[in-house]
Order: structure tokens, then sequence, then C-alpha cells
């Protein structure tokens, strides 16, 4: 088999090498910009959508370089998506816009921009960025209204009927409220309120992903062990493990503190033998207090350091889960909705409301009051449904980008959408400024696709959550890209050369 080597390059070919692979991704998911968009049919699970992240995962370029501008590039989408949820494709969008902004005014020959060092780029485009981060944030709008929010959920879903049934939901929940949306196989989209928690912190490790395409990890009906104990080692709860195994688990939760190389080798080896061990983060804020309202939710027993040896373990005091979603940086876990989940809830519920009845503190105060929200509103499960696989596969990619961004524009605010907001920014910035172009690129783009009588409605709206994410992560990557003179990456192995070495083997043996 052939060993695949390293390739260098270096000096202004390598910058120009990985812009045009970051712009063959741009210029693919770009296109699904705006209400007048393209859609992509994707080989991978036979899907037709105009998600940005799940285009843009899916493309790989031949040459080496030119795949690393693409990946780099790609890290916009994913990073927006883990963020808020949402605002993938404008991410890549402005990252294209400024990275093609920079690079036309390098001179093939020096790395500079005028008598500028790269580091002198990089630091004005931070410059620039938090004047149109502070220029955005004044222009902001609350959310008051139910009607405001199926209007924002309408920007994403682009479906009235979904749009009604997010917005709504939302508004009932309030804007700690969380909804996730889900597939039925019933004809009929529907939602379904049901108990749960949703905490800051993700999976463990990446062995944890079920779905390539979000980078989550998402479980039905699963157990799950609680603990604010560091797991060194699974040793000491390899027996209650077993205990579990032997009554029909093929797989489990770990929702631990904390992970050492070895616990998390240990739950590699497991999962590979046929029982699933996933690694999750326990919540980072107030850690101890929330795994207890999670123990209300799922059951089971939380494993206090303070209170219980970790040997201790039985397998009934693990959890268990309805659902258990995980991303990269946080998760949500529902319970199953029975009696004995509602007692618990309720007991736990009065326990909040004694504390914060008796905290001085109004930031703990507010802490309290979002956590009773929570274990008494639960979760919004959206079920979506079509009259086809296909027809649902596209609404749930939709779906998912509109419950974010509906949340976390009642939790925000919104700036006019369809690129308004930036487009306004740009007309007040000085002609020197880097973003005065790129910030126009979205509005130019969601225009350049749709008819010659269009005009942008004025309930289309933007969170501005998503364009603070946008706006950062479209200007680190376009700084690094353009600032890049030295690729050093793997090539891809010859597969002729791989058939030659196997032939040549086999002569040998004969």
């Amino acid at each position: 088999m052939s060993i695949p080597r390293r390739i260098v390059k270096t000096g202004p070919g390598a910058r120009e090498a990985l812009i045009k692979g970051a712009n063959a991704v741009a210029d693919a998911v770009k296109r699904t910009l705006g209400p007048f968009v393209a859609n992509a049919a994707l080989e991978k699970g036979n899907r037709i959508t105009n998600d940005g992240v799940s285009i843009a995962s899916e493309i790989y370029l031949d040459d080496e370089i030119e795949n690393r501008g693409a990946t780099i590039i790609k890290e916009t989408c994913r990073k927006a998506n883990d963020m808020v949820g949402d605002g993938t494709t404008s991410a890549i969008t402005l990252a294209q816009a400024i990275l093609n902004s920079i690079s036309r005014s390098l001179a093939n020959s020096k790395t500079i921009l005028g008598k500028k060092t790269p580091a002198e780029i990089i630091k004005q485009i931070e410059t620039e960025r938090k004047e149109v981060t502070e220029r955005l944030l004044a222009m902001k709008k609350d959310i008051t209204t139910e009607k405001e929010l199926i209007d924002s959920a309408r920007v994403s879903v682009e479906n009235d009927e979904l749009a009604e049934l997010i917005g709504k939901t939302q508004f009932k929940l309030g804007k700690d409220g969380v909804i996730i949306a889900d597939e039925t196989a019933l004809p009929e989209s529907s939602v379904e309120i049901v108990s749960g928690v949703q905490f800051d912190n993700g999976f463990g490790s990446s062995i944890s992903i079920t779905n390539s395409e979000k980078q989550t990890a998402e479980f039905d009906d699963i157990p799950v062990f609680m603990t604010n104990y560091t797991l060194e080692t699974l040793a000491p709860i390899i027996p209650a493990l077993e205990q579990l195994a032997k009554n029909g688990a093929k797989k489990v939760i770990l929702l631990s503190r904390g992970y050492t190389t070895e616990s998390i080798r240990e739950c590699m080896n497991n999962s590979q033998n046929g029982f699933l061990i996933v690694p999750i983060n326990a919540p980072y804020v107030d850690q101890s207090n929330i795994l207890r309202d999670i123990q209300a939710v799922i059951g089971g027993r939380f494993i206090d350091h303070d209170e219980s040896p970790l040997d201790s373990v039985q397998s009934s005091d693990f959890g268990f889960a309805k659902k258990f979603i995980a991303s990269r940086y946080s998760s949500s876990v529902t319970g199953k909705g029975d009696l004995q989940e509602k007692e618990r809830v309720a007991k736990r519920v009065e326990e909040l409301e004694k504390a914060h009845s008796g905290e001085p503190s109004d930031f703990m105060k507010r802490a309290y009051k979002a956590r009773i929200a929570q274990l008494t509103n639960g979760f919004a499960m959206l079920k979506i449904g079509a009259t086809s696989e296909t027809e649902r596969k596209y609404k749930k990619d939709k779906a998912d980008d509109a419950v974010n961004a509906v949340r976390v524009a009642y939790q925000e605010g919104v700036v006019p959408g369809a690129g308004l907001a930036f487009k306004e920014i740009s007309e007040g910035l000085p002609d020197t400024y880097l973003l005065k172009k790129p910030l126009l690129c979205i509005y130019e783009q969601i225009m350049s696709s749709a008819p010659s009588d269009f005009k942008i409605e004025d309930w289309v709206k933007d969170p501005v959550k998503v364009l603070r994410v946008v706006l950062d992560q479209a200007c680190s990557v376009a700084s690094v890209l353009a600032s890049a003179e030295i690729v050093v990456t793997t090539k891809n192995p010859d597969p002729l050369q791989d058939v030659l070495a196997r032939a040549k083997g086999a002569e040998s043996q004969e």
C-alpha cells in the first residue's frame, strides 16, 4: 500500500490555491441564499436541500492545497451552526467576499497590502469588525409579539404552516424555551410539549457524533449516568455497565464533569465491542444543581463526589432519557413524561422556588427563574410531517434553522433582514474600510437571484445574534486564508499505485 506523503507549498501560489478552493465551496453554497434559491442534490442520504452546512460538508476537491482552503472556509459554516444553529450560508458568503476583497489587493510578489503586513491587515479587520458589531447592536429591535416570532420563523423555514407552529410555540415557551425539530411518518406536522432540560456543554469526544452533517450526537431511549466526578477511568462503573448490558441495553450516556485520555479510550474500545458508551460533558455552569434538575426529569441518582464514592454505582442509578441531543457546545435531554417524572419535577420545582425566594442576588434570582421555567414548561418537539421522505428531510433541514433563529431572535432582538442591516452599515463606513464592500454581499446575492420587481418586505428580519456570529466567523476565516503563504498537507494516495503494489506483492509470493 502506498504511504501518504506531505506536500509543502509556499509563496503567493500557496495563498492563491487556498483561495481557489475556498471559492469553489462558497460559489456552490451561496446559491442557496435567499427566497429564490437553488437546491442541491446530495449523494449522501439521497437528499434535496439548501442547507448551507449540509452542502459544504459534502464538497471535497481533488487538488490537496485547494481542498485545504475548502476545509478552512467550511469552518465558518460549522461554527455558525454550532453557536446559533443558523446563518451558515450567510457566513460562508461573507467570508468569501472579505477574503476576495483582501486578496485582490495583495501583490503577487509580496505579502503586503499597500504598505501593510498581514498582521496589520488582520488587526484592521478586527478593528472594523468591532465597529460593525457596535453599529449592528445599535440597530436592533426587541421582539414583543407572537406575530413577530411567526415572521421571524417564516424567513428561515419558508413555509407558512411551520412558521406559525414555530412562532406560536416559542412565544408560549418564552425566551428560554427550546424547540427540537424531529421527523414523523405522518403527513401532517405537529407540536408536542415534553419535559426536559437544556444546558451549556456538549459531547466529550467526536466519537459521540451520530449526525455528521449537523455535528450532533442524537439518541432515543437511552440510559444516562450523572456525576460531577471526573472519570479518570471507567473501572469503578464497569460492574454497573455490565449489568445494563445483561439487561439488554446496547448504549449508554455518561454525563460527567470531565474525562481523561484513558477513559475516552475505554469508551472507544467498548463501543467497538458492540456496547456504545457516549461521553458527554456535564453542565459547565452551576453543574451539580443542574444535574439534579436533569435527575428530576429522567430519574436515577446523581452521583455527587461529596456524598457517594464512584464505585458505589448500581445499574439502577442510571436515569432514562426519552431523547438526548448534544452538539459541541450545548445539549438537551427529555424524559418519558410519565407520572413518576411529573412528581419528581414538581418536587424539584418546589425546592427551586424556595431557594429563589431566599436568594439575595438578582443574578441568581434570574437563574433560578429560568430553571424553574424550563422544568415547568419543558421542550416543544416539532414533528415534521410530509408525504414523501425527500420532502420530509428537506422541511426538517429548514425547520432546524428556523427553531434556532427564532429562539435567538426572541432573546437578543432583530435587525432588518436579507442583508439590509449590513448594507445600511456599509453605506455609513469610510471608503478605506476593508469591510465596506464585502458587507453588501448578502443583499446583492439575494437580489441577484430574485425577480426584477422583487422588494424585501418590512417584516423580514434577521436575529442580531446570528449576524454577530456570521460576522465574527467570516472575518476570522477570511483573515487566516488571505494572510497564508505556507501550506503543509497530505498528498492523496494514488489508487493506481496501490493496485500496482498489490500486484507486485502477489508476484513476489508466487
